[in-house]
């Protein structure tokens, strides 16, 4: 299998399901000898949140870029792999299940590890609304972590 596939998308948004996403990525990318990416999408929403609080785009970006980071180090502090190839973090803005399908969408080699569920407020019974659009949608493999 990890001949058809190049990384490991890891998508984070500082959640202890994304970081149990990232040990198993990890894991799992030892085990292909494939790299790990994490990804981190600023919500849309927060966005227009910010930007109706009169910020301007290089403050709404500084946020985001914030925000991301956090995660990403959040990650990186727990996982303490030296074994595992860190390739560089993306980031992006906008629905993170969108998103998420985007960077995949023209190359299927990459396999997405994502928690079931994030930090969204809203309960739910079943798998988490970004995972769930991801699963539908997407046509790279992608595994969910709970």
């Amino acid at each position: 299998m990890s001949d058809n596939i190049k990384e490991i998308l890891v998508p984070v948004d500082g959640s202890d399901n994304a970081l149990r996403a990232a040990r198993f990525a990890v894991e799992l990318a030892g085990a292909m000898d494939v790299g790990v990416r994490l990804f981190h999408v600023y919500p849309a929403a927060s966005v227009e949140i910010i930007g109706m609080a009169g910020l301007s785009r290089a403050q709404i970006d500084q946020a985001a870029q914030s925000a991301a980071q956090r995660a990403f180090d959040k990650v990186r502090s727990e996982i303490d792999d030296d074994e595992v190839q860190w390739l560089d973090p993306e980031t992006s803005i906008g629905d993170p299940a969108e998103e998420i399908i985007r960077y995949t969408e023209d190359d299927p080699a990459v396999l997405v590890i994502l928690g079931r569920r994030g930090l969204s407020r809203m309960q739910s019974l079943m798998l988490g609304s970004v995972s769930d659009k991801v699963i539908r949608h997407s046509r790279s493999p992608i595994t969910v972590v709970t």
